[in-house]
C-alpha cells in the first residue's frame, strides 16, 4: 500500500491536512523552518567549538537536500512555476526568476556544509538559514498571493495532485514519514537538554532580570525555553536593543493563554 501526503499528516497528528497547491507548499515551509532552527543551533555551537552532534547535523544536510531541496523545490519548479508562467507572469524579471535564483544559491551553501572545516560549515549554515527565512517569506507574502489570484480552484487542485507524484517518483515512497520522523527526534533530543525558564507566576518587575540574568550565564551556541503569560514583545525590543547581534529570538507558541519562544545566544 502507497503511503500519501495525508496519511503521513494524520500520523503527525495533522488531522486536517492543508487543501490546494499553496497550502501545501506552505505547509512544507513550517517543516523546513523547523529543521533550520535545529541547523542554527549548532551552527552556533560549531563557531564557538562547542561539542555538536555530528550525525545530526549530517542527517539535517541530507533533510534539506532531499525534502527542502529535491521535493520541496521540485514541486515549484516542475509544476507551480511553468503553470504561473502559463498564466502570463514572466520568469526573467519578476518573483519566478528570484526564487530559481535562490534555488541555486541555496543549492551552493548546502554543498558548503559538507566542508571539513567547522568555521565554513558554520557560516554555510548561517548563510543558508538567512536564505531560506526571507526565501519563505516571500514567496508566503508575495508569490503564493499572486498565484492563489491567478490560478483557478481546478488548477490548484490538479497541482496538488502533481505535488503527490513528485514526492513519490522523485523522493520515493515513504521517505516524507522517514524524515519527519527523523526531525521529531532531533527536536526532542534537543529539547532534553534545553533549559526551560517560566516566568508566568513571577511578579512583572522581576520577569526580565530573571530571564536576563540566565542568558548572560548561557553559554556562546545555547538557548534556553522562555514560557510566558503574554507575548513577551516587549522584551524581544529590549534584547535586540541591550544585546544587539547576539541573541536569537524563535517562537514556538503563541497564546493564547501560553507563550513559548526559544531563546538563544549567539555571541
Amino acid at each position: 500500500m502507497t503511503t500519501t501526503r495525508h496519511d503521513i499528516l494524520e500520523h503527525h497528528g495533522h488531522t486536517h491536512p492543508p487543501a490546494g497547491a499553496t497550502a501545501e507548499l506552505r505547509h512544507d515551509h513550517e517543516i523546513i523552518l523547523r529543521a533550520l532552527a535545529i541547523a542554527e543551533r549548532l551552527g552556533r555551537a560549531l563557531r564557538a567549538g562547542a561539542p555538536v552532534d555530528r550525525a545530526g547535523l549530517a542527517w539535517l544536510v541530507d533533510f534539506f537536500r532531499t525534502f527542502a531541496d529535491r521535493c520541496h523545490h521540485g514541486k515549484e519548479e516542475q509544476h507551480l512555476f511553468p503553470a504561473l508562467e502559463r498564466r502570463g507572469i514572466p520568469r526573467d524579471g519578476g518573483p519566478i526568476g528570484t526564487m530559481l535564483h535562490e534555488h541555486e544559491e541555496g543549492r551552493r551553501l548546502l554543498r558548503a556544509m559538507g566542508s571539513a572545516d567547522d568555521a565554513e560549515v558554520a557560516a554555510a549554515i548561517e548563510g543558508y538559514a538567512t536564505l531560506l527565512r526571507a526565501h519563505i517569506a516571500k514567496e508566503n507574502d508575495v508569490l503564493f498571493m499572486l498565484a492563489e489570484q491567478v490560478l483557478a480552484e481546478p488548477e490548484q487542485t490538479a497541482l496538488a495532485r502533481s505535488f503527490e507524484a513528485v514526492e513519490q517518483e522523485v523522493v520515493g515512497p515513504g521517505v516524507h514519514e522517514r524524515l519527519l520522523e527523523g526531525l521529531s527526534r532531533l527536536e526532542a533530543a534537543g529539547a532534553a537538554h534545553e533549559t526551560v525558564l517560566d516566568v508566568s507566576d513571577l511578579p512583572p518587575r522581576e520577569r526580565h532580570p530573571r530571564i536576563f540574568a540566565l542568558l548572560d550565564r548561557l553559554p556562546a551556541g545555547s538557548t534556553f525555553v522562555l514560557v510566558n503569560d503574554h507575548d513577551p514583545k516587549p522584551l524581544h525590543y529590549q534584547m535586540l536593543a541591550e544585546r544587539p547581534g547576539q541573541v536569537t529570538w524563535q517562537y514556538l507558541e503563541q497564546g493564547p493563554e501560553r507563550w513559548r519562544v526559544r531563546i538563544g545566544r549567539t555571541s
